[in-house]
This record gives C-alpha cells, sequence and structure tokens, in this order.
C-alpha cells in the first residue's frame, strides 16, 4: 500500500500554469497613476500673502526664473523677498521693482559666468544652459483684483530691467 501511494506522487508531476492577468492589471493602475501625478515643471512656487490668482485653463508649465509677485494690497514682492509697495506714480517705469531687479540681473550673472568656468559634464553643461535660457525670463505672480495698469508697469518695468521675456502664473482648472 505504500508503494502505490508513493507513485503516485511521481504521476503527478505536470506543468502548472500561472495566472497573470491581476498581477498585470495591479502593474497598469500603478503606471496610469504615477503618470497622471507626474509634473514635469521645475517651477517651485510659495505665493505672497494677499494674493489670489486667477484661473486658466492652459497646461503649459512654468520654468524657474525670477519671480515677481504684487499682492492686492501692492506689496511688492522678488523671489519671496518683500522688497516694498508699489507706488502710486504716474511713471511707467517702478524704480523700486528695476533696482531690485538689477540687482538680481547681476547676481543671476555671476552665477552663469562661475558655472561656465566649472562646466565640466553634460550635467554641468545643461544646467548652465538652462540658466542662459532662463536669464531674461521673469515669472509674474499678480492678483487678481488688481488693474491691467499695474501689470502694464510691471511688464515694462521689468523688460527695461533685462528681462523682456514674461510668464504669468495663474491657477490651473484642467
Amino acid at each position: 500500500m505504500r508503494k502505490k501511494r508513493f507513485n503516485t506522487r511521481k504521476k503527478a508531476k505536470e506543468e502548472l500554469d500561472v495566472d497573470i492577468t491581476s498581477l498585470l492589471d495591479i502593474l497598469v493602475i500603478l503606471l496610469v497613476f504615477l503618470l497622471k501625478s507626474y509634473n514635469a515643471s521645475d517651477l517651485k512656487l510659495e505665493v505672497a500673502k494677499n494674493i489670489e490668482l486667477p484661473n486658466s485653463k492652459s497646461q503649459q508649465l512654468g520654468n524657474m526664473a525670477v519671480i515677481v509677485q504684487v499682492s492686492a494690497n501692492k506689496d511688492l514682492w522678488i523671489n519671496n523677498n518683500k522688497i516694498g509697495r508699489f507706488p502710486a506714480a504716474t511713471g511707467e517705469k517702478v524704480d523700486l521693482l528695476y533696482n531690485a531687479l538689477q540687482e538680481e540681473g547681476k547676481k543671476q550673472d555671476e552665477v552663469i559666468k562661475e558655472l561656465e568656468q566649472t562646466a565640466a559634464n553634460n550635467t554641468d553643461k545643461g544646467a548652465l544652459a538652462t540658466r542662459k535660457a532662463n536669464r531674461k525670463r521673469v515669472n509674474i505672480v499678480m492678483d487678481q483684483s488688481l488693474p491691467y495698469e499695474v501689470l502694464r508697469k510691471v511688464m515694462h518695468t521689468s523688460a527695461l530691467a533685462g528681462f523682456p521675456e514674461f510668464k504669468f502664473i495663474v491657477q490651473g482648472n484642467f
């Protein structure tokens, strides 16, 4: 009787099929989740106090550049540093903003020079190319309640200070 039981075990060796359908379903769900949550923008932004961003349906992403913010009570910020209040003067050029942007441009030029001297590998050269491309760009963040006149003066002053390319930071609705 013992011998009979032993023989049945040897005959039971057959190939087993593994069903991986459920595993593939899980992998597809994870892939979709990761692609949906991926953000290709290198822009990291902390919005200053009292700024309510306007809405937009555009899906173009911003890049890292100088950030100029104007709050609802007309406080001026550059790269999250408050530089003062937007003047009520009638001139086109805002001197406070112009001077701060000039200083920021000088800082960026120094960083670019340092990168040019130390760029050894392709990663450093890529960072240098990105810095040079963003050197003339400014990201503008404004409260939606401000009149167009304020935006026009900010853009004009930025262009005079050496930042003629603009990106507007708005609230995404997509």
